[in-house]
């Protein structure tokens, strides 16, 4: 998540997103589901500084990268506490070795999710979030577990923005955010349900998130919602639903909420009409 390819004499940017740590959670490109360096702190340690070592006296040659570990993943700066891709352009005037590993062109277009929502967010709502995380260290920041961003920023760049202008950019404890906007951390999976979410606040405003009784409340609509949009769907030979031309967050509901990997695009556009129908009947009942 965010950038993490920063040659040594790096300035600090939010992308970083600071000079206390990193995010190396998607290198190298190739572990199995739930992998978590973080897990694996103290081994995973010495291999950076091995390679980090190793690097800097190497010759450029190929060299594929075998099981779970990647040797041009190393420290970025004198002090051991960012990690990044030792290979990256940013780190060699521009010139981009990173088909050394032999997995450059996967390297060169991996961008999570994550990062892409954290990147169209306004300077003061990245301030506002990032707050959260000031404490964590590159390990930290790049796990799911102990990094509370990798959640929150499934709920999309429009509603987070939303959040941090209602806060007045003042930082939230997380154990403010927990209290207040339950919902974004104790509710339903939020990239599935990010959609709805933003409806409701369009229409009701950012205060209609708080409390718990909200949570349980939107919890049992998406819970009904589901099913239906899974059982009027026909996607055989239709288009890859994330390809299509409507909201992106749309796109999430039905690929990740309903299940559906392929449809044609008037059907997604009947899809949306009746989604949009049911979540305005929803709002009218919780006021």
């Amino acid at each position: 998540m965010f950038s993490h390819s920063t040659p040594h004499d790096f300035k600090p940017t939010l992308c970083i997103p600071d000079e206390e740590k990193s995010c190396f959670a998607c290198c190298p490109p190739i572990r199995p589901v739930g992998y978590e360096h973080i897990h694996h702190r103290t081994i995973i340690q010495r291999i950076l500084r091995e390679n980090t070592r190793e690097f800097d006296s190497q010759s450029r040659r190929m060299r594929p990268i075998t099981g779970f570990s990647c040797w041009a993943l190393g420290y970025l700066d004198k002090d051991c506490r960012l990690v990044g891709c030792l290979l990256h352009p940013e780190r060699h005037q521009g010139e981009d070795l990173r088909f050394l590993t032999d997995y450059g062109e996967k390297c060169r277009r991996e961008n999570c999710p994550e990062s892409r929502v954290f990147l169209g967010l306004p300077l003061e709502a990245r301030r506002f979030w990032l707050h959260l995380v000031k404490d964590l260290d590159s390990f930290q920041y790049s796990s799911h577990r102990f990094n509370p961003l990798f959640r929150l920023l499934g709920w999309g760049p429009a509603l987070l923005s939303a959040i941090a202008m209602e806060q007045d950019s003042t930082p939230l404890s997380r154990d403010h955010l927990s209290k207040t906007y339950p919902v974004l951390e104790s509710g339903p999976e939020p990239r599935a349900n990010a959609y709805l979410l933003k409806g409701i606040v369009q229409q009701e405003g950012i205060g209609s998130l708080r409390g718990a009784s909200f949570v349980q409340q939107f919890e049992q609509f998406s819970t009904d919602l589901m099913p239906r949009l899974r059982s009027g769907s026909l996607s055989s030979g239709a288009p890859f639903t994330h390809l299509l031309p409507l909201d992106p967050l749309f796109l999430d509901l039905l690929r990740l909420g309903g299940g559906i990997k392929r449809i044609h695009e008037n059907a997604a556009v009947t899809l949306k009409a009746q989604v949009d129908e049911q979540l305005s009947h929803f709002i009218g009942e919780t006021q």
